[in-house]
């Protein structure tokens, strides 16, 4: 609600010389703005910095932890988080669903980049000078006989990521799992951490995984992205259908 100086004045005590200097000085750095043509004030869109600045404090497992458990129960799979740390992700929240899946992750684990869903998301974007850096220093090493081992395969996966706003890791680096990831942006819209979900293929096929559990996935990202401050844009991601990625890439 708009408010004007003498209700200022009478709320926060303090003399109208002051305020008339508080609110001047608020007005200029643009955390309040009038409010129409009336000389009373609301608070300005720089104010949502404030909230955001706190909300990237706050610890992104504890901020997440609601929405995993959420998606974990609806989907029935277990719902992982991770962040970038070095040159590989590192779990940071976990929930597991009571589905047997036999992979051996807990908080705290790390698994490489390149064989990872989430590793992928994490990789596809980032700036062109930070994959070049990781690239000329990561082993694209084999762990499944799926696993992709030529960068420039990679480099064509990391680009059907970025069409389709999510990524696959099919048996690459567990045989018998698949995973799907999609990523989390902070307010400045930079990925900071990604959430997938892992199946084992005996009961979730690839169609499956592509269609309309990449949806769910998607939109858990995007529940994590807004509570981090990150406002979607109607054309920030192109939108995907199941199977075409081939047809965007060439």
């Amino acid at each position: 609600m708009p408010l004007g100086l003498t209700e200022l004045y009478q709320r926060l005590g303090l003399s109208k010389s002051s305020i008339q200097r508080l609110t001047f000085t608020l007005e200029q750095l643009g955390y309040i703005e009038r409010s129409g043509t009336s000389k009373k004030f609301r608070l300005g869109p720089k104010t949502l910095s404030i909230g955001f600045s706190v909300m990237r404090n706050l610890d992104l497992e504890q901020l997440s932890s609601p929405y995993l458990q959420e998606a974990s129960k609806e989907i029935g799979e277990t719902v992982n988080l991770a962040i970038l740390d070095g040159k590989e992700i590192v779990y940071v929240g976990r929930n597991a669903s009571y589905q047997a899946l036999n992979v051996n992750i807990r908080i705290g684990s790390r698994r490489p980049l390149h064989s990872t869903s989430m590793g992928k998301v994490m990789l596809a974007f980032m700036t062109k000078d930070q994959l070049e850096e990781i690239l000329e220093t990561v082993e694209l090493t084999a762990f499944t006989s799926r696993t992709i081992t030529r960068r420039q395969d990679l480099m064509t996966e990391l680009e059907k990521v970025r069409v389709r706003n999510f990524a696959i890791s099919d048996e690459e680096m567990e045989i018998g799992v698949r995973s799907l990831a999609a990523p989390i942006r902070n307010a400045a819209g930079e990925v900071v951490a990604a959430v997938n979900i892992a199946v084992p293929t005996t009961r979730i096929s690839l169609r499956k995984l592509e269609g309309a559990l990449a949806e769910k996935v998607i939109k858990l990202a995007d529940k994590i992205s807004f509570v981090l401050g990150y406002m979607k844009q109607e054309m920030d991601c192109l939108p995907y259908r199941a199977g075409n990625a081939e047809e965007v890439i060439g």
